[in-house]
């Protein structure tokens, strides 16, 4: 009878390996190397940071009855010709975040700026809705959200060092719109920027259903004593928010400065990624705030480097994630006794075609791959078409519906041809084989990579932190599963057997990335309507690296449960952001 030591010492040995192979060394190798390059990529960021701001806080604040945040930046540069420093506070667009665009935050703080970028109401990581009203004082939320973060401000330790007649305002779209509301409400706000701002509809419109708060839409409050010192920059082409009704528009209310952006522009006229704006933005509020454009030094627009350095260091780390997911299959015994059931009957099928050559096998292969592909695209497309963003909700349970029906009944139909028989041994392997705790922990491990990472990173930098805004919004997304399913059922079940003509996992592992790209990559342009919202097109991306990152362990596991426990773990919790936005914003309410 084996004592207690020897049954554990069994366990251990049925749970992970023994020895770490040459193989996985190498790939050790590579992480250690990335990881040298690595330090050498975030050592520079931290240059490039610290030559605009030396630090930043996460600010939390109340306004209308909902927790709001935002991040204050520390400029690191001293202004010789005055005490105390200038503070911005910039609001982003519309379904985007305070830490999404960088531009702002960046070229004002290394001027000597103290600057604030704001999640609004509905926004990013603040809770509310747009459509909130303050009960006490009965105007809309967003009307006061600056107004609110300024009182705040106001309590801080670092605020002794700042200058009360130089308190700005900069906002693009929506959140020119906001800024617009809260300069028109509050006088200390002494010089505003709006970028390409919504200023004139009719509600509802936009999300926006404030019947009886008319008044506060800008067209309507705005007028030449409460816009003092007011700078509009707009595109005349933009594509979202028609120049006349609302650039034009805001000028005629207010008298106040316009600068027309003709050129075509790197993301669309609306987003106006331009250096002029932004040099522009610059001269204005110095002019305003030091009667000088030259006096604070020449402009520089270096922000680009900024995002160049951001991705080439969030890419090391996905790469390094992804070799981790892959060194660390070494280390348990994930391959099930016998070969996945689709394999199976792939290869018995083989056999019965032997007289087929091999050369044709592989173009009909090839042709499958891409005509599910191509069904799967056509599929979302279809459904997103016609119903908007839910559809791709109704696109994925129509896909997953019609695989399982399509299984059953070729189950069906090969039971009764007694091409095989039901068998519960056979219905035990399959479920030992999913459900093995050695590929749960595997699983479980490898999407705490990325989870871990990710948060290490945005909390160091704070750039794309994506977070659900409250719990309820991550039960809420337990409704998108299907979407993930459908997609892990493609990759899995579809297309990686009909890659049986492939020898080596790992060939095949990088075919199904390379499709991987393509699919996505084809999704995403076709939700171009939906992708210029920011948290949209971040978590689209995030299903591409879930998507390569399963691909990886799919090759070591060859377990669909493992997949989907990956894409679970992840996915839902980006997703959860995605709708603590959606939720927020009321614009987007007929999509869903």
């Amino acid at each position: 009878m084996p004592n207690l030591k020897e049954k554990l010492k069994r366990k251990l040995d049925n749970f992970f390996h023994e020895k770490v192979n040459s193989k996985a060394l190498i790939n050790l190798q590579k992480i250690i190397l990335l990881i040298v390059v690595l330090v050498f990529t975030l050592i520079a960021l931290e240059v490039n940071k610290s030559v605009s701001y030396k630090k930043y806080d996460r600010v939390q604040f109340r306004s209308a009855g909902a927790t709001l945040y935002a991040n204050l930046y520390y400029p690191s540069k001293s202004l010789s010709f005055q005490e105390k420093r200038p503070l911005i506070i910039y609001c982003h667009g519309i379904g985007s975040k305070r830490d999404f665009d960088l531009r702002v935050p960046i070229e004002f703080t290394k001027r000597g700026y103290y600057l604030a970028a704001l999640d609004y109401q509905g926004h990013g990581e603040s809770g509310g809705n747009i459509n909130n009203i303050d009960e006490p004082t009965n105007t809309p939320a967003l009307a006061q959200d600056c107004t609110k973060l300024l009182e705040k401000l106001k309590t801080l330790s670092f605020y002794s060092d700042v200058n009360e007649s130089q308190i700005g305002l900069v906002g693009h779209s929506l959140g020119g719109m906001v800024v617009l509301m809260n300069q028109a409400l509050n006088p200390d706000f002494k010089v505003t920027v709006a970028w390409a701002p919504l200023v004139n509809f009719t509600p509802p419109r936009f999300g926006l259903k404030w019947q009886g708060y008319e008044e506060y839409i800008p067209v309507n409050l705005l007028n030449g004593t409460n816009s003092e010192n007011l700078l509009i920059i707009s595109h005349v082409k933009d594509e979202i928010l028609d120049y006349t009704e609302n650039a034009l528009k805001a000028q005629e209310l207010t008298n106040c400065s316009l600068i027309n952006i003709t050129k075509p522009l790197i993301g669309g006229a609306h987003q106006l990624f331009s250096d002029k704006v932004l040099k522009d933005s610059i001269k204005w509020f110095e002019l305003k705030f030091f009667n000088s454009t030259s006096i604070n030094g020449p402009i520089t627009i270096t922000f680009i480097w900024n995002y160049v350095l951001i991705f080439l260091n969030l890419g090391l780390l996905i790469a390094i994630i992804f070799l981790l997911i892959s060194y660390s299959a070494k280390f348990f015994r994930l391959r099930p006794k016998s070969n996945n059931v689709n394999l199976e009957n792939d290869e018995k099928s083989l056999r019965k075609r032997e007289k087929i050559k091999k050369k044709i096998i592989r173009y009909v292969k090839i042709a499958q791959i891409v005509l599910y592909s191509s069904l799967f695209i056509i599929n979302w497309l279809f459904f997103s078409r016609l119903f908007g963003l839910i559809g791709i909700f109704y696109a994925s349970l129509v896909f997953s519906g019609l695989f399982i029906v399509f299984k059953f009944i070729i189950y069906v139909i090969r039971l009764r041809r007694q091409e095989m028989r039901f068998s519960k041994q056979h219905l035990k392997d399959v479920i030992k084989q999913e459900f093995n705790l050695s590929v749960f922990v595997y699983t479980t491990i490898c999407a705490w990579y990325f989870l871990i990472v990710y948060l290490l990173f945005s909390f160091y930098y704070p750039f794309a932190f994506m977070w659900p805004s409250s719990l309820t919004n991550i039960f809420i997304t337990l409704a998108i599963f299907p979407i993930y399913f459908s997609i892990e059922i493609l990759f899995r079940k579809i297309l990686y057997p009909l890659l049986s003509f492939i020898k080596s996992e790992k060939n095949k592992a990088k075919i199904t990335i390379a499709i991987a790209f393509i699919i996505h990559i084809t999704l995403m342009t076709l939700a171009s309507s939906y992708t210029y919202l920011p948290s949209v097109l971040f978590t689209f991306i995030i299903f591409l690296i879930v998507t390569v990152g399963n691909t990886i362990i799919y090759e070591h596991t060859r377990t669909f449960s493992a997949v989907l426990v990956s894409s679970f773990t992840i996915i839902q919790l980006f997703f959860s952001a995605v709708v603590s936005n959606v939720i927020g914003l009321g614009a987007f309410a007929p999509l869903f």
